[in-house]
């Protein structure tokens, strides 16, 4: 498999970046170095290759919100919609070098092997450019963001480590916008589906899907393992927590927001089946 690299250019384009970069982040960067002697070694080995599968994940999630950016412009989005979903795969990709910086201080390798093609996004048969774009709004932020948000929330609550504390409020910062942005989304759609009813009960058919499809990549299924205090102190990821939380975004949280912008989100939680 190809190697996944954070490396900056050394031409003028890193300049311009680095600019982007300083202009784009919410939180200032940490004052807190690692100290790994502080930790058992295994442990700080266990949460450097976590952090090589975030690397990789946030690269891949950049590549669905940039593909979620041409099918807004397809749907005629609103201005202010295209630009911020652009930046919200920037954002991605800033992640993405942030992960390697991380690993490096914990002393891993920032360069992980992974699948660097681009997977398509679901284009959704026959269904209009509009339903078609809301439709993988609603999944990749209303839905994923929002536990993806959550599970940073709880994660920090019980990460003790200055250093790693730090890095995950930054990356919270931004993911709090991507969480938010669908149900914006949703809201200036309602004139939209308000017209087209036939399009709103296909959204709401989807849904039983979409959680479906949710519940399986984010609600782990044990037996768990209880994570040691040294794990926690470093928030490693903890599998029986993110079953917990992913519950509880979505019954608290997704549906309740998906219903005051007037989807029946309840009833296609409580359906919920994969439908092909």
């Amino acid at each position: 498999m190809p190697v996944l690299s954070a490396r900056l250019s050394g031409t003028p384009i890193e300049k311009e970046y680095l600019r982007l970069e300083a202009s784009l982040g919410r939180v200032e960067a940490s004052g807190h170095p690692f100290d790994a002697s502080l930790y058992p070694a295994d442990v700080v080995s266990k949460v450097a290759r976590e952090w090589q599968l975030r690397m990789v994940f946030e690269h891949r999630s950049s590549m669905v919100f940039a593909q979620l950016a041409q099918q807004l412009y397809e749907a005629n989005a609103p201005l202010d919609m295209k630009i911020v979903m652009l930046r919200m795969a920037q954002d991605e990709l800033r992640h993405a070098g942030t992960c390697a910086d991380v690993i490096r201080a914990l002393g891993g390798s920032p360069e992980p092997e992974a699948a660097l093609e681009v997977v398509p996004l679901a284009r959704h048969g026959e269904r209009t450019a509009e339903e078609r774009a809301l439709r993988n709004v609603l999944y990749t932020t209303c839905l994923s963001e929002m536990v993806a948000c959550a599970r940073f929330v709880a994660t920090i609550d019980v990460t003790r480590d200055p250093y790693l504390r730090d890095v995950q409020r930054a990356l919270l910062a931004d993911e709090v916008l991507h969480g938010q942005f669908g149900f914006h989304y949703l809201a200036w759609m309602q004139p939209w589906l308000d017209a087209h009813p036939g399009e709103r009960a296909s959204v709401e058919r989807y849904l039983v899907h979409a959680f479906a499809i949710l519940e399986s990549e984010l609600a782990p299924v044990g037996p768990f393992v209880s994570l040691t205090g040294a794990e926690r102190a470093l928030g490693a990821n903890d599998p029986a927590a993110a079953r917990e939380i992913f519950y509880a975004t979505m019954e608290g949280a997704v549906v309740p927001g998906l219903e005051r912008l007037g989807l029946a989100a309840d009833a296609s939680w409580r359906q919920r089946r994969r439908l092909a």
